[in-house]
């Protein structure tokens, strides 16, 4: 199998800053950014979307150290995809608390982020807080992750309805954050992949300004994947851009 892939993110229409970054690595090769021709998965492609929090440069820092964490452990020999995950995950913790240990004022500091390692036919993927991942295969658009904030939570309880939730004033309080607590426990999950699949990594930026029909719409419309990004983009803007926006795309094809 081969994949082409795609990243761009947007500061928004409301923020001075872009606490967001993201990472499109071809591991073998060492080269990041966009890939424009398709490439094998048989060494490894590494997609990540991160996303800071704890304001300005405090949350720009955080999603930055995951960036960095993320490249320096994903060229590392030896390590299967789920360890480069983990691994990558790990390093920014420390990176995190270690520049908070050292300037306290950037006390809750962190980044929530989706880990993607593309390898062969298998999708290994590592999740923690809200940032997402979907599945686009055969016109239907599936969320792949599953958010780990407040209200997400209460959906999972039956206390209020998906509904309820996306008006909820806690909507944003996510439950697990790279360097802003003390103990993390990331989701780890696999997905086999097919030709045509598209895989969609993004922000809480994308996801709070549009909607899951709406970014369907879009996939399925487009003809260039790489217009994918920034269409997506000014779409949340248009929408409102309340946050930042970060989108990622990786398209599977033979």
């Amino acid at each position: 199998m081969k994949v082409v892939a795609y990243g761009s993110t947007d500061v928004g229409r409301i923020r001075e800053n872009n606490e967001d970054n993201f990472l499109i690595l071809d591991v073998y090769s060492q080269k990041t950014g966009n890939i424009h021709t398709p490439i094998s998965t048989d060494t490894g492609i590494f997609l990540v979307v991160a996303d800071g929090m704890g304001g300005a440069a405090a949350g720009e820092t955080a999603s930055l150290q995951v960036i960095e964490a993320s490249f320096y452990c994903a060229i590392q020999n030896g390590l299967t995809p789920f360890e480069t995950n983990l691994a990558s995950i790990l390093e920014a913790q420390r990176r995190c608390l270690e520049i908070v240990k050292q300037n306290p004022k950037l006390i809750g500091m962190g980044s929530v982020g989706t880990f993607v390692y593309i390898k062969e036919n298998i999708a290994y993927i590592s999740q923690i807080g809200d940032t997402r991942l979907y599945l686009y295969r055969n016109k239907n658009l599936e969320q792949i992750t599953e958010d780990q904030n407040f209200v997400s939570e209460l959906v999972r309880l039956g206390i209020i309805t998906e509904e309820q939730a996306a008006f909820h004033p806690q909507r944003n309080a996510v439950t697990q954050a790279i360097g802003a607590i003390d103990e993390i426990e990331p989701k780890h999950q696999k997905l086999e992949i097919q030709p045509n699949d598209i895989l969609l990594l993004c922000s809480d930026g994308l996801t709070g300004m549009v909607s899951d029909i709406e970014i369907q719409l879009i996939l399925g419309s487009s003809e260039s994947l790489e217009d994918i990004p920034s269409i997506l983009i000014d779409t949340a803007n248009t929408n409102g851009g309340h946050d930042n926006i970060t989108v990622v795309v990786a398209k599977i094809v033979n």
